[in-house]
């Protein structure tokens, strides 16, 4: 019950960035859909396809339905990635509470746990699941010439995760207690190399594999640095 009270207080906390991240998502994305399921405003390939004429399989395959959303999908997720680290591991320092925080009946495993598991949440909640409708509404939508491949739904994932190592690189710089000119900004310089090798992988599992081993090693920083920290 501990656990449960203060995840509710930290999706409570976060709720706001996590509103926001939703919205911004949803309104960009669907007005983008919007806009393609107008007959006159199709591209010219699509509104020549018809079952008399031939379909050559470049022509399917130049733009994905859902190409323009990867940009999207990975500024809203850093942003949310930035914006809860900061929420979970800065502002307890700079508001002097984190000796109330981590001096509660309950260890500081428990504390760790429910921060991390409400962005997980936050993220699947607010990124994840309008991710899944707007994918499921491109496919679905009778308007739609070409439905998106599912190669395109993965790679939306793959943005949303790098999410996460925002995040979790946020978090060990919040809770970093050296100077910025020394070993506190490498959480940050991790994540950003670690984006780098996702964006140039061909292979999603690779990606998918980049960014778990990033997000493992930032996690087990955070743990460390967490329990051993002097509040």
């Amino acid at each position: 019950m501990r656990f449960l009270a203060i995840l509710r207080k930290e999706l409570r906390e976060c709720l706001p960035w996590i509103v926001l991240a939703t919205a911004v998502l949803f309104v960009f994305g669907y007005v983008e859909l919007f806009e393609r399921t107008i007959p006159q405003n199709i591209d010219y390939r699509y509104r020549l396809f018809s079952p008399s004429n031939d379909v050559y399989p470049f022509d399917l395959t130049k733009r994905s339905l859902l190409a323009g959303m990867g940009q999207l999908l990975l500024v809203v997720s850093i942003g949310l990635g930035l914006a809860m680290g900061i929420r979970q591991f800065w502002v307890d320092h700079y508001a002097g509470t984190w000796g109330f925080t981590v001096h509660r009946s309950v260890n500081r495993e428990k504390i760790l746990s429910a921060k991390l598991t409400a962005a997980a949440i936050g993220f699947v909640v607010s990124i994840g699941a309008i991710w899944c409708l707007l994918f499921l509404y491109a496919s679905k939508a009778p308007n739609f010439y070409v439905p998106p491949a599912k190669r395109i739904f993965f790679e939306g994932w793959v943005y949303i995760v790098s999410g996460l190592v925002v995040y979790s690189a946020a978090a060990l710089a919040g809770l970093s207690t050296v100077r910025w000119y020394t070993t506190k900004i490498f959480g940050l310089a991790f994540a950003a190399i670690v984006l780098f090798v996702m964006v140039f992988q061909w292979r999603l599992s690779y990606a998918f594999l980049a960014l778990l081993v990033g997000i493992f090693v930032l996690v087990v920083q955070i743990t460390q640095t967490f329990l051993n920290r002097e509040f």
